[in-house]
């Protein structure tokens, strides 16, 4: 796929000499070019999901086989065990009737000697069955390694190519009205472009891992109420509905923290201090085992409006991460308004982690970072192992226009 969509690409510049002589101004083969890169890329974009959807599909198909086939070997060693010590016994009871095989009956002896043969053939074929499903349950681990890893280079691409694909049907040329140099214009555009794929990015994911699950657990629990109502009556059926009540509660409050997340209107209306005690507040309803300190010091003023999200996103971040990932039990987050700056600290006293280490996908960090650094403010990291984590941001207060 990939080798075809460069094939496509480069044979639409493979042009010939008059071609080449007038392509430059002629705009209608410029936009037919363009026309067609845009269909191809948007036709592997396509391949690369459906790609990326059956590996999902079949991945969570062999899963669910995996668990049964370890269940099967569960029982197949038991029941070897159970076997082995019934062999064993056969094999004794055998070696006494053969050794006084005077004391014992024709009949007797027959039978010894067929229960210890009939129990050393089903062990075998125990211990055939057993090796099957092993070698069947290693085939399903290394064939979901594969998926995995398929599953997510599909995810990537697609992120990439959705990335091309914004690039080129985005409106450049207002973009070149206000960025002359050319590299300036297309990093500008690529950060933009990314910035609202990871964000797309991130919202389906917590769409998908919350709501959605929530949803299916609801419709999984609405088949098992109507076979509790029709085993065991209305008021069994009454105590599962019961149950699922809280599954609904938890998916709307998923949905109403998403649309929170996306942009709190209370910034606009009540400014950056009121906000973000209010989430902050809903921060410890979410997280009941963690306490959540917050103060301000200085005069509050109103800042610019991007300025203000800028530095609730910070905070949010900052204390998402620690609740996520660092188990505090305490988090302590300060404003300092000052004539020039802003100072804002977020303190937890987490498990903290090695700042040297380099880690995967550490990008709230680095987008704490890149928005301080639009902000032209400074950022410190500071974090030890079971001592928790400091963070120091300083951001020059700017006029609108400057920012």
């Amino acid at each position: 796929m990939y080798h075809h969509f460069c094939k496509v690409i480069l044979g639409e510049f493979s042009m010939s000499s008059d071609q080449q002589q007038y392509a430059f101004i002629d705009a209608k083969y410029l936009d037919s070019i363009l026309g067609k890169m845009v269909e191809t890329v948007s036709e592997s974009k396509g391949h690369i999901f459906e790609i990326g959807e059956q590996s999902r599909s079949e991945y969570e198909a062999l899963i669910n086989e995996l668990a049964e086939i370890k269940e099967q070997v569960d029982g197949t060693i038991d029941r070897y065990d159970k076997l082995e010590i019934q062999a064993r016994l056969a094999r004794g009871h055998l070696a006494e009737v053969s050794k006084h095989f005077q004391n014992f009956k024709e009949e007797d002896i027959r039978k010894a000697y067929e229960r210890a043969n009939n129990i050393q053939v089903e062990l075998s074929i125990v211990q055939e069955t057993e090796k099957q499903l092993k070698n069947r349950r290693n085939d399903i681990e290394r064939r979901i390694n594969q998926l995995r890893q398929t599953s997510v280079k599909a995810e990537k691409l697609v992120g990439q190519v959705s990335v091309v694909l914004n690039y080129l049907t985005g409106d450049l040329k207002k973009m070149g009205e206000l960025i002359e140099d050319a590299q300036e214009k297309q990093a500008f555009g690529l950060k933009i472009i990314e910035a609202q794929e990871e964000e797309r990015k991130r919202l389906s994911r917590e769409i998908h891992d919350g709501p959605a699950q929530l949803l299916a657990h609801v419709l999984l629990g609405s088949e098992i109420v109507e076979r509790v109502h029709r085993d065991q009556g209305p008021e069994a059926s009454a105590k599962e509905i019961a149950k699922f009540r809280k599954t609904i509660r938890n998916a709307l409050y998923d949905v109403r923290r998403i649309i929170y997340d996306l942009r709190p209107m209370t910034l606009d209306d009540l400014g950056l201090v009121p906000t973000l005690k209010k989430y902050l507040n809903r921060i410890e309803e979410q997280y009941p085992t963690v306490e959540v300190v917050f103060r301000h010091i200085g005069e509050e003023k109103r800042l610019p409006s991007r300025m203000e999200a800028a530095l609730f996103r910070l905070a949010q971040e900052a204390v998402q991460n620690a609740c996520k990932h660092a188990n505090p039990s305490l988090v302590k987050v300060s404003m300092e308004f000052r004539d020039d700056r802003i100072h804002l600290l977020i303190n937890d006293d987490g498990t903290g982690f090695d700042p040297g280490k380099k880690k995967e996908n550490t990008f709230g960090l680095i987008g704490m970072k890149e928005r301080v650094e639009l902000l032209e403010g400074k950022i410190a990291i500071q974090s030890n192992v079971k001592n928790g984590t400091l963070i120091v941001i300083q951001i020059p207060i700017l006029k609108e226009g400057e920012i």
